[in-house]
């Protein structure tokens, strides 16, 4: 729905709805159900990419929450803008992961010996303060090898 109220009383702006169930025909159940506003123009030409954004958005933000990023809603107003530097930090942090995992073979193998990311991260912090390496490959491959040798990876 495009141009609802926000309140329904008083002076108020216009803003656009739009709601998505997903059905699970097999199961004969409702598994997904949620609702957003936007002021974007709802339309039967982008109303499949507003649901597929919201999608990738929370996705991302689930990642950063709940798989090793700590990604909080408020990490304290600070004096200036210490909340949005952390969250800045942590997106620039996903970044990095997401190029890493993209071009470098060695973070992959290494990010493969581990099945929760909290628990890679966990590795990396610990070796990182424990033992100096030669350099990146040999950090990595350090810590993918350790997992393996203890039976905790493949």
């Amino acid at each position: 729905m495009n141009g609802v109220a926000i309140r329904a009383e008083g002076d108020t702006f216009a803003i656009n709805y739009l709601a998505m169930e997903i059905w699970n025909e097999e199961k004969q159940e409702r598994t997904f159900k949620n609702a957003w506003i936007t002021d974007k123009r709802i339309t039967k030409d982008n109303v499949k990419q507003l649901g597929a954004r919201w999608k990738i958005e929370n996705e991302h933000n689930n990642v950063l929450k709940h798989r090793g990023y700590n990604l909080e809603h408020n990490f304290g107003h600070g004096k200036n803008h210490a909340s949005e530097v952390f969250c800045l930090l942590n997106l620039l942090s996903l970044l990095f992961h997401g190029i890493q995992d993209l071009v470098d073979e060695d973070y992959r193998k290494a990010r493969a010996s581990f099945g929760r990311r909290d628990a890679f991260f966990w590795a990396l912090r610990y070796e990182m303060s424990r033992y100096r390496h030669e350099d990146w490959h040999d950090f990595l491959m350090t810590i993918a090898g350790v997992m393996v040798e203890f039976g905790i990876a493949d």
